[in-house]
């Protein structure tokens, strides 16, 4: 995509591979229009037996589900789509024959908007849960969010869908030239709150994107209490 250098990956974590349990974290990146790129990530509670069905109706409903313009992602525009999102999880649920908590999943998106040119301008963010959207500005990691998740809290009582669609955060993003947006479950956000985490990232990603192989191995770094599904799309604003 022109002006844009766009690297994913979403790893099985160490504990659910150990336990022979699947991921429970899911993506999705697609381009909508010549104007519009959808990416998310969705992470599906622990205590959720099948949060991974879910995470992943979450992903590929919100690729179904976008009817609204970037500039119309007011509060009611934002809560509709999430509803929409959500009903397609309690209609997976209903599918299965399972209560919709087994399917509960955190989600966030990023609508990203091209002007006329063909420039890539401002990413909308949306999300409900403690997925993490970080801008990486010379060489400085910011949270997009006003309000970090608090991941030492983080239990069943954590936001998900489908039952707190009504409660998205919504973020306008400007994407100037060089930054890096990430959308990141919280199996990257938690180690990152660690300064050499974040600093080496910094580095890395700071001086463009690396090649795809390169990306995979520096997301999958090793951490010893940090053994939980991985999931990250870094997103660069290239001349």
């Amino acid at each position: 995509m022109p002006g844009l250098v766009i690297r994913a990956v979403s790893t099985r974590g160490d504990a659910h591979r150990y336990n022979a349990q699947p991921r429970q974290d899911a993506m999705g990146l697609w381009r909508i229009s010549e104007r519009i790129v959808l990416a998310c990530v969705a992470d599906g509670l622990g205590n959720a037996q099948l949060s991974h069905i879910g995470a992943m109706t979450a992903c590929q409903a919100a690729r179904e589900h976008l009817r609204i313009r970037p500039d119309e992602q007011a509060a009611d525009a934002a809560r509709r789509y999430f509803s929409r999102i959500a009903d397609a999880i309690e209609a997976e649920a209903a599918r299965r024959g399972v209560a919709v908590e087994e399917l509960a999943t955190t989600f966030l998106t990023a609508v990203i908007q091209f002007d006329v040119h063909g420039s890539p301008q401002q990413a909308w963010l949306m999300r409900v849960g403690d997925c993490a959207a970080m801008r990486l500005h010379r060489g400085v990691w910011v949270s997009c969010f006003a309000k970090e998740p608090d991941y030492e809290v983080a239990t069943s009582a954590t936001l998900a869908l489908p039952g707190h669609a009504d409660q998205v955060e919504i973020q306008p993003v400007s994407l100037d030239p060089e930054d890096v947006l990430l959308l990141c479950t919280d199996g990257l956000a938690k180690p990152m709150r660690g300064s050499e985490v974040r600093n080496q990232l910094a580095a890395w990603w700071g001086s463009g994107p690396p090649s795809l192989t390169e990306f995979l191995w520096q997301v999958g770094f090793k951490a010893r209490t940090h053994d939980d599904d991985r999931t990250a799309i870094c997103i660069w604003r290239v001349s």
